[in-house]
């Protein structure tokens, strides 16, 4: 009989002891979204992306060139991941309209009335940066676009958290990046994008601030955008969205007048 208690009480004890947890330690305390993988970041802002075909965005822009400043409309058509174009007016007056593509782009100049049309690696030559299309597109959308595959590096500082890496674009022109995205940690929300063109040492930094309504849409309602090269910027832009509206279907057209001369870039 004894045997058969020392056995019950046994089995008790043993099933009474459970093994204690490995609980993982809280390595951002103080950062909700610190434990994001750069997967993980891209997944919730593709759940919560806006959906659409193509969409409207009327802007009022500031730019600073060569020390003068420039108060422009940017009128800009996107279809989605396909098509971007581009209307750029001062006092009502359209002075330029672009319509690039992944393969293509078309800039006409009506004051000078000159034009030209090539390939978009030649976007660079135009607008004196490169900036892949993808970034292009999701710039005014304030949506990460990752140009590296894998999960890069991550550097937690609050109250950011930092993803990077490099990626090697291999064109006729090949070029190699080096890319940044900075995310608040509270809210997981795109703050700056960062992106450097080895082959030409210039640097594309874009800031969103001012997060808000518009239209019925969440977006920044200001994007501050600078090209440095040398540690010394080439371009600032500050940029202010006044009107988004989504549409199933709408059309383009840039039309290039007889008379007009094709551009000679370099």
């Amino acid at each position: 009989m004894n045997i058969w208690v020392k056995i019950f009480f046994l089995v008790l004890l043993v099933s009474g002891c459970k093994p204690k947890q490995k609980i993982s330690p809280n390595l951002y305390p103080d950062c909700k979204y610190g434990y994001y993988t750069k997967n993980q970041a891209k997944t919730k802002f593709d759940s919560s992306a806006i959906d659409f075909n193509w969409m409207k965005i009327k802007t009022k822009v500031e730019v600073y060139y060569e020390n003068e400043k420039h108060s422009v409309q940017l009128q800009i058509r996107l279809k989605n991941d396909s098509l971007i174009f581009a209307k750029i007016s001062k006092s009502g007056i359209t002075g330029v309209r672009i319509l690039a593509t992944k393969d293509s782009v078309i800039y006409v100049d009506k004051l000078k009335k000159q034009f030209y049309k090539g390939g978009y690696s030649d976007i660079e030559k135009l607008l004196n940066v490169n900036i892949p299309f993808d970034l292009l597109q999701n710039l005014f959308l304030g949506e990460p676009t990752f140009l590296y595959d894998g999960e890069g590096e991550k550097e937690v500082s609050e109250p950011l958290i930092k993803y990077s890496s490099n990626v090697f674009d291999d064109t006729e022109n090949y070029s190699a990046f080096h890319q940044v995205h900075f995310f608040t940690c509270d809210s997981m929300k795109l703050q700056k994008v960062g992106v450097t063109d080895w082959k030409t040492k210039k640097e594309i930094l874009v800031e969103y601030k001012k997060q808000g309504d518009i239209n019925g849409y969440p977006l920044n309602k200001k994007i501050e955008f600078k090209g440095m090269q040398d540690n010394k910027p080439f371009i600032l832009a500050d940029v202010e969205l006044k009107r988004v509206k989504l549409f199933d279907d709408l059309s383009v057209f840039i039309e290039i007048p007889d008379d007009y001369t094709e551009m000679e870039i370099k």
